[in-house]
């Protein structure tokens, strides 16, 4: 038979129980933020009607969302993100959950662009989202999770890039642009950071638009947040301004929050405040971003939802973490290696492996009798970090040798305080 070649999709990656370790430890951490602030988590499907999830971020958006037709004929898409399924599951189920709604979700979405640096085509995506709310405190709140995510998970220099979307549109409006070409300019003001301003002034210009120079002018940031505010008081700032004045209500560090008028974030459902989170320290772009939207719920049910949420680009953490070193060593699930001497002692080694069993110690035990030398090798490379000797003469002395991995000390214990002995080490 002809031999299959084991590669994977450009753009995808296997994961080893090493790699996998630390990317369960930085989930759980994040996680764990979640929670303390009291958002449950929640599932979606991974195949979805092609309905549910086209059109809902543009025509770039659409054309990065995998779709095809199934053995049924039936058009499927896979989500693009996670927000777009979150609303949909909202307008089938709001009779049945409190509003308003707070939900986590990390499940792996999928884009179909060029893998480059900090971008793949299979990509897990950590959400958090409040629905059935307009208030402020909403946004407000995000900015805090998203404050101690980044403080829990190590990184120092990160800065919260701070927009309204109403803000753009009313600019926009002041320059006399059709309505209709709002989102347009939007999705290029967008690409500021990929491509530079000279690009998108172009871009802008091929829409019909004269005033991108201008535009771009205006919507540039000053040094301090004040300033920033001082330069666009003729516009309406007043939900961006109560917005700033809860995250100081909220101990949110006013270094950590960037007022950026030309954040633009390039899909069609935000509304409102926008977010977009970049580390000082990396050079690939948003590690998390998101922001409000009024109107995705109504393209579901008659009920009208808005919400607010933003998405942690997990595998840029994960690189980013890499990046600065921010991941401690982590050893995986077993933290023993019951050896076997020879076949003699299979029956004392089960023993002892039922009693490290019963503590509830992640233990696992030899599968092949013999060659301690071979199993010292097996425990070196998993990094477990003991094994149990369980010899003859241990046998007849009623004890066991223990061997620390990290060190290379060897130290009898007798076998009925085995394992309060790995209990009070492992805890500790």
């Amino acid at each position: 038979m002809k031999k299959i070649s084991p590669i994977i999709l450009k753009g995808t990656r296997d994961f080893l129980p090493q790699e996998m370790a630390k990317r369960l430890y930085v989930m759980d951490r994040i996680r764990k933020i979640f929670e303390k602030f009291g958002y449950d988590t929640i599932e979606t499907p991974i195949i979805c009607p092609a309905e549910t999830i086209l059109g809902k971020y543009g025509d770039e958006g659409d054309k990065l969302t995998y779709s095809f037709n199934d053995n049924g004929d039936r058009r499927i898409a896979l989500p693009y993100d996670l927000t777009v399924p979150f609303a949909r599951l909202v307008a089938a189920n709001w009779r049945y959950i409190p509003m308003p709604f707070k939900r986590y979700q990390i499940q792996r979405v999928w884009g179909a662009e060029k893998p480059q640096k900090g971008r793949l085509r299979e990509f897990y995506q950590c959400d958090i989202d409040i629905i059935g709310t307009k208030s402020l405190i909403a946004e407000t709140e995000i900015a805090k999770v998203i404050t101690e995510v980044f403080n829990s998970l190590g990184f120092k220099n990160i800065t919260i890039r701070i927009n309204s979307r109403r803000l753009l549109n009313t600019v926009l409006k002041a320059f006399s642009i059709p309505e209709e070409k709002n989102i347009d300019i939007i999705r290029q003001i967008d690409k500021l950071d990929k491509i530079g301003e000279e690009n998108v002034i172009f871009g802008i210009e091929k829409l019909g638009i004269k005033e991108g120079k201008e535009i771009l002018k205006l919507l540039k940031p000053e040094k301090t947040n004040s300033e920033t505010f001082e330069k666009l008081e003729q516009y309406d700032l007043s939900e961006l301004k109560e917005f700033f004045k809860y995250c100081e209500e909220l101990d949110i560090p006013e270094e950590m929050i960037k007022f950026d008028p030309s954040l633009a974030r390039g899909l069609d459902y935000y509304t409102g405040i926008t977010y977009e989170v970049m580390s000082k320290d990396l050079d690939f772009g948003a590690l998390c971003a998101g922001g409000r939207y009024d109107n995705l719920c109504g393209l579901f049910c008659d009920e009208n939802f808005s919400g607010v949420g933003v998405a942690f680009g997990f595998e840029r953490i994960m690189m980013g973490m890499e990046t600065l070193n921010l991941l401690p060593a982590i050893a995986t699930n077993s933290k023993v290696l019951v050896s076997i001497f020879d076949k003699n002692c299979i029956s004392e080694s089960f023993k002892i492996y039922n009693q490290l069993l019963d503590a509830g110690i992640n233990s696992e035990i030899c599968l092949d009798p013999g060659n301690l030398s071979k199993q010292f090798k097996y425990a070196d490379r998993k990094k477990i970090l003991f094994v149990v000797i369980l010899g003859p003469d241990e046998i007849n002395e009623g004890k066991v040798m223990v061997k620390s991995m990290l060190t290379g000390k060897q130290k009898d214990i007798p076998i009925e305080q085995l394992s309060k002995y790995f209990n009070g080490y492992l805890t500790n």
